[in-house]
C-alpha cells in the first residue's frame, strides 16, 4: 500500500476523530535548531575536503558532475556565476532529483535575523550557509565548485541529524552506543527510528513503553509500514552483508546502524517513487480529456463513495497551487501540482520533507544538457521536445501549431530567444507534458503548507466535509467532452525570469575565478579560527565574551 495514500488515509481518520495523536505529532520538528558551531564545523569539513583526496573530495566531485549540466544552462551574473536566487533554485532541484528531499529553507523567503542564542532554526540553515559564502565571496556569486560545497555541507548536516536521532533511540533502549546489539534489537531500534521519522515524533523524552506502543500501532497509523520495514531491512542487510541464514547469529554496532539510517534517508525518496506512481495512476483514471486536470466533482467522488482518497478542501488546494479556477463554474485539480504538494509529503526531518520526485526534472535536465545555455531559439527547443518522450507522452507526437506559436510568442517577449528558466517556458512545458510538469503560478500567489500547518494558521481543517464535497458534485456543470489534447487549457501571461539577463557574460576565466581556491582556503581558515575560539570560550580558556563566529 502506498505510503502517500496511507498518509491520506491517516488524515481521513483524523477528520473522523480516530487519529488525533498521529497528526498532532507531525509538527514537532518545525522548531528544531542547530548550533552555529555545528554548521560551521560541517562547512569547514567540506571546504577542507576540496583540498584532499578522501571521501569528502569524492562526494564533491560527484556533486559537481551532477550539477554541471544544470549549472551550464542557468542564467549567470556578470561574473559568470550564480546569483542568490539562482543558487537556491539549483539546490532545490538537486535535492529533489537526488533524494526526493524538499529542503525547507530553499522554498521560502528568508528572514533578516536567522540566528539566536539557541542556534539556527533548521529551516534557515541553507540561508545561513549561503550568507557565509556570499560574505566571503562578495557580490561575485557562486561558481560550480562553491555550489557543490554548499550542497555537500547540507547533506553532511542531514546525515549528522540522522545519526543524532539514532543516538536518541539508543537512549530509549537504555543501550550505550559502544555496546553491540542483536539482530532482533537492531531491527526494533530501526523500527523506532522510522516510526519517529514518519510521524515526526520527538525522541528526546520518549520512553521505551511509548516507543513500543507506537511501533505496535504503526500498521494502523501508516498502511505502508510493512513495506517500509522491508525496505529498511534490505538496506541493513546490504550494508552489513548478512545472509538470512546468519542474520540471527551476529550483532551490530552503532557505526553500522548509523550507516543504515543515513542510507535510508538518502534512498527513501526513491523507495517512495513507486508509491507516487500509484497515486498518479489513481488521478489519471479521473483525468479530464488529457488535460492533466481532474474536475472537483470527480476528485471528491471516490471519497463520497467510501474511499479515503482525495478529500482536501478548496481553500487548502488553492493555497497549495493545486486548484485551477480558470473556469469558476467547473474548478479542477491540477494533477501534478497536487501530487508534488505538501499534502502528499511524508517522513519529515528538521531539514526536509520527503515528497514525490519531480518527473519534469528529467525533462528539463535533458533540455539543459543538450542546449547548455540559459536561452535557446524556439526551433531548437521544438526539435528536442518533439523527440523527448515522458512517462505518458510518446516520441511520435508532433507539436501543434498553437504550441509552436506560443513558443514564438515567448521568444518575442525576450528579445528573440526563450529563457529556459522563465515562468512562461515552464507554463509551456506544462501544456506539452501536463501529467509531468507542474503549472507555474505567479510568485506570491501560492504557498506550500502541510495540513497541520494550515490548521494551526487558519483554525480550519485542510479536509473538506462530506457536505462540501457533495455540494460540488451536485453543482457540477455539464461540460461537453473535449478532444484528447491540451489546447483548451488556460494560458496565463506574465513572464518571471530566474536571475537577470546581463548584456554580456564573462566567458573567459577571470582573475577572481583563478583565485577562488585561495578564497575557499581562506574561508576554511576563518571557519577553523571561529570554531577554535568558540571551543576556548566554552571551556573557560578565553575570557572574551559575546564574540561572533568569523565567517
Amino acid at each position: 500500500m502506498s505510503p502517500i495514500i496511507s498518509f491520506i488515509f491517516a488524515a481521513a481518520l483524523f477528520r473522523h476523530g480516530f487519529a488525533n495523536e498521529f497528526l498532532k505529532a507531525t509538527p514537532k520538528d518545525l522548531h528544531e535548531r542547530v548550533s552555529e558551531e555545528d554548521i560551521q564545523t560541517s562547512l569547514l569539513e567540506e571546504v577542507e575536503g576540496t583540498l584532499g583526496t578522501g571521501s569528502a573530495a569524492s562526494r564533491l566531485r560527484l556533486l559537481e558532475a551532477t550539477l554541471k549540466p544544470m549549472f551550464d544552462s542557468l542564467p549567470k551574473n556578470e561574473h559568470g556565476n550564480l546569483g542568490h536566487a539562482v543558487v537556491r533554485y539549483a539546490l532545490h532541484r538537486l535535492f529533489v532529483s537526488r533524494h526526493g528531499w524538499y529542503i525547507k529553507g530553499l522554498g521560502r523567503h528568508e528572514e533578516t535575523n536567522i540566528t539566536s542564542p539557541a542556534g539556527v532554526l533548521k529551516e534557515y540553515v541553507p540561508t545561513y550557509i549561503q550568507n557565509a559564502f556570499e560574505q566571503r565571496l562578495g557580490d561575485k556569486g557562486l561558481g560550480l565548485h562553491d555550489l557543490a560545497v554548499m550542497a555537500s555541507t547540507l547533506e553532511h548536516l542531514i546525515s549528522k541529524e540522522a545519526v543524532t536521532k539514532l543516538g536518541q533511540v539508543y537512549k530509549i533502549f537504555k543501550t550505550f552506543p559502544t555496546k553491540k546489539v542483536s539482530e532482533k534489537v537492531a531491527d526494533e531500534m530501526l523500527d523506532t527510528y522510522m516510526m519517529a521519522h514518519i510521524l515526526g515524533e520527538d525522541l528526546t523524552n520518549m520512553t521505551l513503553f511509548d516507543a513500543r506502543s507506537l511501533n505496535a500501532d504503526m500498521p494502523q497509523l501508516f498502511l505502508g509500514w510493512r513495506d517500509t520495514q522491508a525496505f529498511v531491512r534490505r538496506i541493513r542487510s546490504s550494508i552489513t552483508h548478512l545472509s538470512k541464514a546468519r542474520s540471527q547469529l551476529v550483532t551490530h554496532d552503532f557505526s553500522s546502524l548509523a550507516k543504515v539510517v543515513k542510507a535510508v534517508g538518502e534512498e527513501f525518496g526513491s523507495f517512495q517513487a513507486t508509491e507516487c506512481r500509484q497515486l498518479k495512476n489513481a488521478l489519471t483514471k479521473l483525468e479530464y480529456a488529457g488535460s492533466g486536470r481532474v474536475k472537483l466533482s470527480d476528485f471528491y467522488r471516490p471519497s463520497l463513495d467510501g474511499s479515503w482518497q482525495f478529500q482536501e478542501s478548496v481553500p487548502y488546494l488553492r493555497q497549495l497551487g493545486a486548484l485551477d479556477e480558470s473556469d469558476s463554474n467547473s474548478m479542477s485539480v491540477i494533477m501534478v501540482n497536487y501530487l508534488h504538494s505538501q499534502t502528499n509529503c511524508i517522513a519529515s526531518s528538521g531539514y526536509y520533507s520527503v515528497c514525490c520526485k519531480d518527473e519534469c526534472e528529467s525533462l528539463i535536465g535533458q533540455l539543459e544538457e543538450k542546449i547548455a545555455s540559459p536561452e535557446a531559439l524556439p526551433d531548437a527547443i521544438v526539435k528536442i521536445v518533439t523527440n523527448m518522450p515522458s512517462a505518458t507522452v510518446d516520441s511520435s507526437r508532433k507539436l501543434s501549431a498553437k504550441m509552436s506559436q506560443l513558443l514564438e510568442d515567448i521568444a518575442a517577449q525576450n528579445h528573440g530567444t526563450v529563457p529556459l528558466h522563465g515562468r512562461l517556458f515552464a507554463q509551456w512545458m506544462h501544456h506539452v507534458y501536463p501529467r509531468e510538469c507542474p503549472y507555474p503560478h505567479k510568485s506570491g500567489t501560492t504557498r506550500q503548507q502541510t495540513g497541520e500547518e494550515w490548521l494551526l494558521e487558519t483554525g480550519v481543517e485542510s479536509l473538506a466535509t462530506n457536505d462540501e464535497m457533495f455540494q460540488f458534485m451536485k453543482n457540477a456543470s455539464a461540460t461537453p467532452e473535449a478532444a484528447e489534447d491540451t489546447e483548451f487549457m488556460p494560458w496565463s501571461a506574465g513572464e518571471e525570469l530566474l536571475g537577470h539577463r546581463p548584456s554580456s557574460i564573462v566567458k573567459s576565466t577571470s582573475l577572481f575565478a583563478r583565485l577562488r581556491p585561495a578564497v575557499l582556503f581562506g574561508l576554511a581558515s576563518l571557519l577553523a579560527f571561529g570554531v577554535l575560539k568558540n571551543f576556548r570560550s566554552v571551556s573557560g580558556k578565553d575570557d572574551k565574551k559575546g564574540d561572533k563566529y568569523v565567517v
